[in-house]
Formats: C-alpha cells, sequence, structure tokens
C-alpha cells in the first residue's frame, strides 16, 4: 500500500464529496477517504457517520453497475 494513516481527521466529511475508501488496521485502525478531486483523508472507523458514508459509497457504486 502507498498511503497509510498517521494522522486522522476530526472533521465530519461530506459524502457527496467522496468516491471511494479503504479500510486500514495498521498502524491505526481507520477508514481513509478519497474525494472527487483526489485528496486522501483519514478518520477513525469507528464514528457513525464514517459507517452511513461507507453505505452510502456502496450504495453509489452498486448503482453504477447495473
Amino acid at each position: 500500500r502507498k498511503y497509510s494513516c498517521v494522522t486522522l481527521s476530526p472533521k465530519q466529511l461530506s459524502v457527496r464529496n467522496l468516491v471511494s475508501y479503504e479500510k486500514q488496521q495498521i498502524p491505526t485502525d481507520a477508514i481513509m477517504f478519497i474525494t472527487t478531486k483526489g485528496i486522501r483523508i483519514c478518520v477513525r472507523a469507528n464514528q457513525q457517520w464514517v459507517q452511513t458514508a461507507i453505505k452510502k459509497i456502496d450504495e453509489r457504486r452498486a448503482a453504477k453497475r447495473k
């Protein structure tokens, strides 16, 4: 893996700007979101809004495949 989460953003991100994500356990349990502009932002995986955002991204991907 090229990128890994070292610092975690405390801010809640807008789901509209997120296109993808990667799960990561090392060095910390985090989710790396990738924005429409290609910016990678790491957040704590156990936050409620993060789980909601992941579901939305998965739904969008499934809708595109149809």
